[in-house]
């Protein structure tokens, strides 16, 4: 059996995007090269890796066996190819992202990024998703990951936003939700209030904060909960949901946008730091 790389590549696109168009787009093949790719993977292996739902696709038990795999195998080539092939980099990076982002997996990254490059300074600011993505249209930053809210950019990651609670949380009936937010216009705190307001139940505003520490200590504290995006929930706090009366909310959709105005082989390189970080996290 020889699992090539090409057709692994385009397999974990499918797989993310559900869609031949959309995986196409991310690879940069045709929807019929994707296809054709696909198949040959499926013969290969001898088992089917998707199952079709009208113009989307699910993955089969198979395809769910082989996803964490292939992706390993990607990030070792590719981590070869780089080791074999890295350019002396040097340069200035300006990046941004929500706070919502830069728990966990970003600065791991950064770290692998410095150790790898050491030549190449990443400055970063963080603000809002909308900010972002405004900083990077004018060119005052180079490279960004935001929630998506529009047409645009690359999906990498999908992480879906959970209430959470402190561990003896019980959810009374006819009770208002004291609730945890961001401050100002968050799209996670205004998918929070929708989702509240259409399941109708009553909440009030107790707790506004900067930081995603600051929510989770008001969470800790059991006077409140949070509407966070689930990759930043602590071991010690609880998600709850359905089961207890609360309604489901949307998932994060995180999107990788590039300045338009000026590309570089430093900003390349770090783009694919970012996309193998967050598939790496999946």
């Amino acid at each position: 059996m020889n699992l090539q790389i090409d057709y692994l590549r385009t397999f974990i696109a499918l797989a993310e995007t559900k869609g031949f168009t959309k995986a196409g787009i991310q690879v940069n093949r045709s929807q019929t090269a994707v296809s054709m790719q696909i198949k040959r993977l499926e013969n290969e292996i001898g088992k089917k890796l998707f199952d079709r739902i009208g113009k989307s696709v699910k993955l089969t038990a198979e395809g769910n066996t082989l996803i964490n795999h292939a992706m390993r195998i990607v990030k070792e080539h590719d981590d070869a190819v780089r080791a074999l092939s890295k350019p002396n980099l040097e340069g200035f990076i300006r990046f941004g992202s929500p706070e919502h982002y830069t728990v966990g997996v970003l600065p791991r990254l950064l770290a692998r990024f410095a150790s790898s490059y050491p030549d190449v300074l990443v400055e970063m600011r963080c603000e809002n998703s909308d900010k972002i993505k405004e900083a990077i249209d004018k060119g005052e930053l180079d490279i960004g990951i935001c929630t998506q809210t529009s047409d645009g950019g690359q999906v990498i990651s999908h992480d879906p936003l959970v209430w959470v609670t402190d561990p003896g949380f019980i959810m009374q009936k006819h009770k208002t939700i004291s609730l945890a937010v961001f401050e100002g216009d968050c799209i996670f705190r205004t998918w929070a209030i929708e989702a509240l307001e259409k399941a109708g139940l009553k909440y009030r505003i107790v707790y506004v904060s900067r930081s995603i520490s600051g929510l989770l200590e008001a969470v800790r504290a059991g006077f409140a909960i949070a509407p966070i995006i689930r990759s930043n929930v602590p071991p010690d706090l609880k998600i709850v949901g359905i089961e207890n009366g609360l309604p489901v909310m949307p998932v994060s959709n995180i999107v990788l946008h590039k300045t338009k105005r000026v590309s570089s082989e430093t900003i390349d390189c770090f783009s694919e730091y970012i996309i193998q970080s967050f598939r790496e996290k999946i």
